[in-house]
């Protein structure tokens, strides 16, 4: 489906072309802002080969005190439960191991950039969002049949799936402030990013994480992560997921208690009592969060009203059988 741009008065479709050449010229002015992530960006390259030399690791660590302090604090957490605090770098390392290190160091190093320049009205919104999507997508991974999909992969996938937000943020704040303060950050959000610029973040996060040559499935995940796609991935399917459980845990009335239980009816096989049960161990795993990531949040999720609504809306839904998908898929 082609975004409408707003051009000279009138409304105008915009080709997957345009969106795509509006959305490099935006990353254009992204780099000339920022340069670009270059430790995190080094580990990544050093850790591509599985035998990678620990202390070259540890040493380029080293160049980063915040990125090092991050990956110290997350081993530290009660993710791990050691009996013993780790206090160098490549205990940290050894202990981590390839997969959850690139992982940590992706999550960290590449998300620190942007936070760290966004509007100041924006750290608590993406803070919240994205903490949140990161412990549902794990919480989903870890409850999925899909041995091939990682709970940290799918961590990692929640925690970078707004980065498109924080970009356009930062280099066009004046225009996007009043669209990101819309509540519907799932379907209206969108629309009104279309109109306003002829993209969406969605295809910003993707051109970005591309740029930086992340994981093609991870990608994907992100481009898709507002879109329900029947055919598509699992851990496509575990984003939406934790894209549909953030917008619920934080206003239960809204419009996507109904699409979340359908998607995790038909895609991950589970039912209310499931949702409720994904929905307290969301909560916990974001809370455990915070202290890695040294963030406060202001608020706090109410799981009564949770799952008040979680039975209240299944009921309804069982009796009137809608799809309520159908919403999400055009904005594939």
């Amino acid at each position: 489906m082609n975004p409408t741009v707003i051009g000279e008065g009138r409304s105008v479709l915009a080709t997957e072309e345009q969106r795509d050449a509006a959305v490099d010229e935006l990353l254009n002015r992204l780099d000339k802002l920022h340069s670009s992530p270059v430790i995190a960006l080094q580990v990544m390259e050093q850790t591509k080969d599985p035998d990678f030399e620990i202390a070259d690791v540890a040493t380029c660590l080293d160049h980063d005190p915040a990125l090092a302090a991050s990956i110290l604090r997350l081993v530290n957490s009660s993710y791990y439960g050691l009996s013993q605090t780790v206090t160098s770098l490549p205990h940290a390392v050894t202990y981590l191991g390839r997969r959850p290190l690139r992982l940590a160091v992706l999550s960290f190093g590449l998300v620190k950039t942007l936070v760290n320049g966004a509007p100041a009205q924006f750290h608590q919104m993406y803070w919240k969002r994205s903490l949140t999507m990161a412990a549902a997508a794990r919480k989903c991974a870890e409850l999925t049949d899909d041995r091939d999909v990682n709970p940290d992969s799918a961590f990692a996938a929640g925690l970078l799936a707004d980065l498109g937000m924080l970009v356009v943020a930062q280099l066009e704040t004046e225009r996007y402030v009043e669209i990101a303060e819309e509540p519907d950050h799932t379907i209206a959000l969108v629309k009104a990013e279309r109109l306003q610029f002829g993209y969406d973040h969605m295809a910003v996060g993707q051109r970005l994480l591309e740029k930086w040559e992340l994981p093609a499935e991870l990608v994907e995940a992100v481009a898709n992560h507002h879109t329900y796609l029947p055919l598509s991935p699992t851990l496509n399917h575990i984003l939406l997921t934790a894209n549909l459980m953030t917008e619920v845990l934080w206003n239960p009335a809204c419009a996507y208690m109904q699409p979340l239980q359908q998607v995790l009816n038909r895609r991950l096989g589970l039912e209310v009592d499931d949702l409720i049960t994904l929905a307290l161990a969301t909560e916990t795993a974001m809370n455990e969060s915070l202290d890695i990531f040294g963030v406060q949040l202001d608020g706090k999720i109410n799981l009564d009203e949770v799952e008040q609504q979680a039975r209240e809306q299944y009921e309804q839904a069982a009796l009137d059988s809608e799809d309520f998908l159908g919403g999400l898929e055009t904005l594939g």
